[in-house]
């Protein structure tokens, strides 16, 4: 199903208003988040759904975050650096924050129930930060484009992430 052209104008609207004009971010307390990377996406083979999977840099743990198909493709083509044949969504999204001088700071999944993870996103406007909530795939889809950091809140990990199991493995 199609989206309205008038919804989608409307919520690139809604958006641009929000960058510009919300209030300055809270800063984060040190060491209360873990910085991620994006490991992979696979899919769970009991739900045939696509999982990212951000692990910490030294591979110590994996955080699995359950995705749709739409946003899996979407931080595929992110992060393999290639060019859709037409600008996708996150595409635009990227598109705008760069034509305002802007910059996607980082993300932060900053937390997790009954299995629903929730995301914000930090983006800068003439030396304001701005969080704005977003779906945790909705954030790793524009941060994949942005070359901007993922973070995640360490109670996060403590409620959902899971021990690399290749690192014994590896040795480590």
């Amino acid at each position: 199903m199609r989206m309205p052209i008038f919804s989608f104008v409307s919520a690139v609207i809604v958006f641009l208003f929000i960058v510009t004009f919300s209030v300055q971010a809270e800063k984060t307390s040190g060491g209360s988040e873990t910085k991620m990377v994006i490991k992979s996406i696979v899919f769970d083979q009991n739900t045939q759904a696509p999982v990212v999977l951000l692990a910490d840099e030294k591979d110590n743990v994996v955080l699995p975050i359950w995705i749709g198909l739409c946003e899996a493709r979407s931080i595929g083509i992110g992060i393999s650096d290639a060019v859709a044949p037409r600008p996708m969504t996150y595409d635009l999204i990227a598109a705008i924050i760069r034509t305002l001088n802007a910059k996607v700071e980082r993300i932060v999944i900053v937390d997790v129930r009954d299995q629903v993870y929730y995301a914000q996103v930090e983006i800068s406007v003439d030396g304001k930060v701005s969080k704005i909530d977003a779906r945790p795939s909705d954030a790793i889809a524009l941060a994949s484009r942005m070359s901007s950091p993922i973070y995640v809140k360490k109670s996060v990990l403590d409620k959902a992430a899971l021990p690399d199991p290749r690192k014994e493995e590896r040795g480590i």
